[in-house]
């Protein structure tokens, strides 16, 4: 008899023990979320202050073409059509082609920007998100000519049409690549509505970084980290954001 009750407490104990060993488990996983949700929202916080915030004006008299400023750079008007057919001939049936320019600080960047269904970039090293959308989705690509520094290097994006659900959570919308480097591209509504499209925000990520954002529609915004400055990256990040801001 005594052994069996000394039994039974040794199996309480140990099912104690385990449960113990599973709650501080459990508790680990949970500080490891917040952590890393923190961390992500530290992220964006650091890059959305007055001292990062770029003013924005747009241009759009009666008789000149819209253009639009932004910092130290400005936008061209747009102008219908491609501007070099062979960079682009990988797409054999452009949709609402055009391009512009954005200058500023010695820079004059030349960027076109097409809309093409996936099918057209097969070719493409995709991530999983733009990989698995149907073959009629339509994309918007945008090609970023070389920059004042790096003048035969080309930067293209690849975006996609993203829902209302998906700016609630912020989630991937496109990627900006070079041959070597790539930026992340996601997109949220939080300067708008929830469940809506108004005040759509895209973000540029480099790792957990948020290094650049902008606001497009009728009250544009801009940011750019202050970490980006006399980077070979900047240029290009203003490329991509004065394409967002005219598209």
């Amino acid at each position: 008899m005594a052994i069996d009750i000394l039994f039974q407490r040794l199996h309480v104990l140990h099912g104690a023990f385990l449960f113990k060993r599973f709650s501080m488990f459990r508790s680990l996983l949970t500080l490891i979320f917040l952590i890393g949700g923190y961390t992500n929202v530290s992220a964006q916080e650091e890059l959305y202050t007055s001292a990062q915030e770029w003013p924005v004006k747009i241009s759009d008299g009666w008789f000149t073409a819209r253009t639009i400023s932004f910092g130290q750079y400005a936008t061209s008007s747009r102008k219908n059509g491609i501007a070099d057919a062979a960079a682009v001939s990988f797409i054999k049936d452009p949709l609402n082609p055009f391009n512009i320019r954005v200058s500023g600080r010695d820079e004059n960047i030349l960027i076109q920007v097409i809309q093409a269904t996936h099918v057209a970039f097969s070719e493409h090293s995709l991530p999983s998100f733009l990989d698995n959308m149907p073959a009629t989705a339509v994309f918007s690509y945008i090609l970023i000519n070389g920059t004042k520094n790096e003048p035969l290097k080309r930067w293209e994006i690849i975006l996609k049409d993203v829902n209302y659900l998906e700016l609630n959570e912020n989630k991937p919308a496109g990627i900006l690549q070079s041959a070597d480097n790539e930026v992340r591209i996601t997109a949220h509504n939080r300067f708008g509505t929830k469940n809506s499209y108004e005040n759509i925000c895209y973000e540029f990520h480099i790792r957990r970084q948020v290094v650049a954002a902008v606001v497009t529609g009728a009250r544009p915004r801009v940011w750019m980290s202050a970490e980006m400055e006399g980077k070979s990256l900047q240029p290009v990040l203003v490329a991509a954001i004065g394409a967002l801001l005219v598209r």
